[in-house]
Formats: structure tokens, C-alpha cells, sequence
């Protein structure tokens, strides 16, 4: 319907603005100063190429607002969510719902732990992307199976209960190590578990596009990245900044599986609770 998604539109540039209003209105004014920091290292401990605005609400300015890029995606999974109820009660939401509320989740703690540079941030921001690619690979596994939402969600919600608990780890050690290694096991999983569905099913010219999107963006997105985190590619004071890249092309990659997913109609006559 019109009418949500202008609501949710005008919601993103409200959010938007307000917080380029109040980075410009708290400048000298910090309100970070209290939060623990991200990192026991004074030197070289933030893995980041942009300048420390130390004083400013938004510390790493670029890669703090790129991160709105998630909220977009998650209000546009949210936005389906509603629709496809009004359109019929026999869809349920998990696809478009959960993973809508975990992307704009994941949005909130990128953005707070590049805004404040605190651990609440790091921790929250971990948690939500490890949940967003938890989600992809638990998805990818059981949607051609009778799951009931409840249990869905509640397994989703254990799972994120575990993760925080993971996320409490540093900077610059996390980037290096647990990070990266929980990430590239959860992206296995769901590559192999594709791989077996492709041996049942054949997959549609729609759905190869989506993936192949999805695939380009998150490689162009680890690339900038890691040119960002290794200084190769570095202008500090710069608007331009990879690791925003980074942000945006993660962000364009989860939409890309999501419409991935929905394109997927080889299990429609299954009467399957979670289809969306």
C-alpha cells in the first residue's frame, strides 16, 4: 500500500536528517565520553582509514551514515512484511519480518559503534551482522521444511542471545580473528546448503540474477574493505571513504539474497507457514 510506504520514507529521511542536525549542534559536545571504548590500544587500535571526529556525535561521520544503507533494506523488508499480510493471511512474514527487524537492528549498533567508537556499539554491531548472515544460512537450510514461526523465532532468538555473548571482544583483535572467521563459516554454510537445494530444483533465470548481484556486491564490498582496514587506499578527511563502501555493498548483497529468496517459488505447493 501507498500510504506505509510513504510513512517509512518519511521516517528514513527524518532519521537521516535529525542526526545531521544534531552532529552539527553537539560539535565540541561529545556525548560519547562516558562509554567505554572500543579498543584497549591508544594506538592503531581502531581498524578504520577515517579521521576521529573525538568530539563530535559522529566520530567516524562517513561510515556512521552509510550505515543507514541497512535501515533501507530493513524498512524495505518490513514494508513487504505488511503488505504481504493485507494481501493474505496465509503468508507468514519470517522472510520479510525477522530479517527486516534484524537489518534495521544491525543499522542502529554499525551506526552507534562507528558514531561513538564504545564497545555497546562494536558489541551491538557484531551481533546484528552475525545475525543477519545467521538468518541467510538458517533460512537457506530450512525453508523447504514445515517450521512453524514460533519456533523459528525462537531458535532466532536464542541464537542472538549467543552472539552477544561472542561479541565481547575487542578491536583491533576481533577484526583480525573472531569477526572474520564466524562470518566466513555462516557464508559456507549458506553456499553449501544452496549448492543442495540446486541438486533437487532447478534455479530460475530471476533467481540467478539476484545471486549474482548479491555475490558481486559482497566482493566488492570485502575488497574496499580490506583497502580500507590496511590503509592502502586512505584519505581520513575524505567524505569518500571504502569502508562506507563496505557498508553500502553489505547492505545491497543481504537485499540481493533476500530477493533471492522470494523469487524461489519451487516450494509454493508445499503449503509451507513461513513463505513470504
Amino acid at each position: 500500500m501507498i500510504f506505509v510506504r510513504i510513512c517509512f520514507v518519511l521516517i528514513f529521511i527524518t532519521l537521516f536528517a535529525t542526526v545531521l542536525v544534531l552532529d552539527n549542534h553537539l560539535t565540541g559536545k561529545s556525548p560519547w565520553h562516558n562509554f567505554e571504548s572500543s579498543t584497549k590500544q591508544r594506538i592503531d587500535g581502531i581498524p578504520f582509514c577515517e579521521y576521529d571526529r573525538s568530539t563530535s556525535l559522529l566520530r567516524e561521520r562517513s561510515n556512521s551514515l552509510s550505515d543507514f544503507a541497512f535501515l533501507a533494506v530493513g524498512f524495505y523488508m518490513l514494508v513487504q512484511a505488511i503488505e504481504g499480510q493485507q494481501k493474505t493471511r496465509a503468508k507468514n512474514t519470517i522472510l520479510s519480518l525477522i530479517n527486516g527487524l534484524a537489518n534495521c537492528a544491525h543499522a542502529i549498533g554499525s551506526w552507534l559503534n562507528h558514531a561513538c567508537r564504545c564497545q555497546l556499539g562494536h558489541r551491538l554491531d557484531l551481533t546484528g551482522m552475525w545475525l543477519i548472515i545467521a538468518f541467510i544460512s538458517f533460512y537457506s537450510l530450512i525453508r523447504h521444511a514445515n517450521i512453524k514461526t514460533f519456533l523459528f523465532t525462537l531458535i532466532f532468538m536464542v541464537n542472538g542471545f549467543i552472539l552477544w555473548i561472542m561479541s565481547d571482544i575487542y578491536y583491533p583483535q576481533s577484526y583480525d580473528n573472531e569477526e572474520k572467521i564466524l562470518t566466513t563459516i555462516l557464508i559456507v554454510i549458506f553456499a553449501l546448503s544452496e549448492c543442495f537445494h540446486l541438486r533437487s530444483k532447478s534455479i530460475t533465470a530471476k533467481q540467478l540474477k539476484w545471486f549474482g548481484l548479491g555475490a558481486l556486491s559482497l566482493i566488492i564490498g570485502v575488497v574496499s574493505g580490506q583497502l580500507d582496514a590496511s590503509k592502502i587506499v586512505c584519505w581520513p578527511h575524505s567524505w569518500f571513504q571504502l569502508h562506507a563502501v563496505w557498508h553500502m555493498c553489505a547492505a545491497c548483497s543481504v537485499l540481493a539474497i533476500y530477493e533471492y529468496f522470494r523469487a524461489d517459488t519451487s516450494f509454493i505447493s508445499k503449503k509451507i507457514e513461513h513463505l513470504t
